[in-house]
């Protein structure tokens, strides 16, 4: 995987992942964050769920499993409507 971009979690766990050229899927190679190890996770942007400067994405092997990325740069996950982590994303310039 070509990573271009990161998540660093609140807990210190960065995880690298490669953000689509249209930003509408987040590809993560062994995501731990997610309640898995092992594998790649992939979150599809949900186009009508923006919410002022935040977009919101869902797991597509989990559906239950969101997350919200603000254009700060904030990030949130939430599992089955709770929040179970929070991060900071970084997109990197090449």
């Amino acid at each position: 995987m070509n990573a271009n971009g990161a998540i660093k979690w609140a807990n210190g766990v960065s995880e690298e992942m490669h953000i689509s050229a249209s930003g509408s899927t987040l590809t993560f190679a062994s995501p731990d964050s997610f309640g898995r190890s092992g594998g790649i996770a992939i979150f599809s942007r949900i186009d009508s769920a923006r919410n002022g400067d935040c977009e919101h994405y869902y797991s597509e092997a989990a559906l239950k499993t969101r997350m919200q990325i603000c254009k700060s740069g904030e990030v949130t996950l939430i599992k089955e409507g709770k929040v179970i982590n929070v991060g900071a994303l970084a997109r990197w310039v090449y």
